[in-house]
């Protein structure tokens, strides 16, 4: 393998693996063999990572990009050279055409692809597409390959200009090859229209939510509140899983009623604790799963020391219910126990649920697709998060 096929390689996978970052790209149409010159609309710096993550590496695709924006500042050359496989293209002036003529024929010749935005710079989503220029089109027919058109939606989203990155997700389409005896009869508009449409038309390329979500999303309010209460009033008396985890498995995804949520799992962890405090006292003693004699040892000397010791709780990593258990077998005053857990419980899970809502918000399309993918993350490192609070407290 040449170079330059191993280095289209590395920039596919690399941006395959970066794309989730941007909610993932979706493909619509089919991708023509190359060589060939590839045209579409351009809204963002993230147009070239979603090509390059959706070209197959094969096609060995080389960017045409402004001289004077990227190749102006060595940092700006050094980034688009290595990460996109850039050609400096003037945009304007003498000589211009016959530059990218130059640049991009051993391009094609090596079976390359050649991609070019004919607006000549980043324009506006959700706006149409400004005027072609009819420079791909020329190189086209000169070079003897076919011009393929491809519309690109979602990239003013994921990364408008000078805006923030958000997980959108990002559609490509497409379209039918113009072969290269027709490219220099066709007019640029018809070119542009084509590029629009496939642009514009998103229900060629579906991106349904996934069926967990789907699923969270029919549960009405009182149904998830309901079940938030239950977790929390269960791991406050024997359930091995944390109760923030319902916020980050049920809350994260359901964004928009994440308060709601993490205020039925606050009020069923109080609940919990005093229930199991009162139990404890009258002689039930529940499982206690994931616990060590280390933290049972802890939660008696810190309320030994005083009823307001379950304030260690919030930091140490010692489940709740283990405080639950020592103040009613120790002989806690359970009235002032009962105050400081109604202050310390909601102030954590609480203040858990703002920061899950922080990235849930804007990571909230990319959860509507990944669910499911998110559940399982999170477990794994729910599981790690354990593993390593045991190891200490043993």
């Amino acid at each position: 393998m040449t170079r330059g096929r191993w280095a289209a390689r590395a920039r596919h996978v690399l941006w395959r693996a970066l794309s989730p970052l941007v909610g993932g790209v979706r493909i619509g149409g089919r991708v023509p063999e190359a060589p060939m010159v590839l045209v579409a609309n351009h809204t963002s710096h993230a147009d070239t990572a979603a090509l390059l993550a959706a070209l197959p590496p094969d096609r060995l695709p080389v960017l045409a990009a402004a001289q004077d924006y990227w190749f102006s500042v060595p940092w700006r050359r050094a980034v688009v050279t290595a990460l996109v496989g850039a050609l400096p293209v003037s945009r304007t002036g003498p000589g211009a055409y016959e530059a990218l003529l130059e640049a991009a024929a051993p391009v094609i010749a090596a079976g390359g692809t050649v991609v070019i935005y004919p607006e000549g710079t980043r324009g506006q989503p959700d706006t149409p597409v400004a005027t072609f220029r009819s420079g791909a089109q020329r190189l086209a027919a000169d070079l003897g390959v076919p011009l393929v058109p491809v519309g690109i939606s979602g990239t003013g989203r994921v990364l408008p200009k000078h805006g923030r990155l958000r997980p959108e997700g990002v559609r490509l389409r497409f379209g039918e090859p113009l072969p290269p005896e027709r490219c220099r009869a066709v007019d640029p508009e018809v070119v542009r229209a084509e590029v629009q449409a496939l642009r514009d038309d998103g229900s060629a390329v579906p991106w349904p939510d996934s069926r967990l979500f789907t699923w969270l999303d029919r549960r009405s309010d009182r149904e998830l509140v309901a079940a938030g209460f239950l977790w929390g009033v269960a791991e406050a008396v024997s359930w091995p899983i944390i109760a923030e985890m319902f916020l980050v498995l049920v809350g994260a995804p359901q964004h928009r009623r994440l308060g709601r949520v993490a205020t039925s799992v606050a009020a069923g962890s109080v609940v919990g604790v005093l229930a199991h405090a009162l139990a404890a006292r009258a002689g039930w003693r529940f499982p206690a799963p994931l616990t060590t004699p280390r933290m049972h040892a802890a939660a008696r000397d810190q309320l030994a020391a005083s009823p307001y010791g379950v304030r260690e709780q919030a930091f140490n990593g010692i489940p709740v219910k283990v405080y639950a258990r020592a103040a009613g077998e120790g002989g806690t005053d359970l009235v002032r126990f009962g105050l400081a857990t109604a202050v310390v419980r909601p102030a954590r899970i609480l203040g858990v649920g703002v920061l899950i809502g922080l990235g849930a918000r804007w990571a909230a399309p990319l959860m509507r697709r990944r669910t499911t993918e998110h559940v399982v993350l999170a477990s794994v490192v729910l599981a790690e998060g354990l593993h390593r609070v045991i190891r200490r407290w043993r």
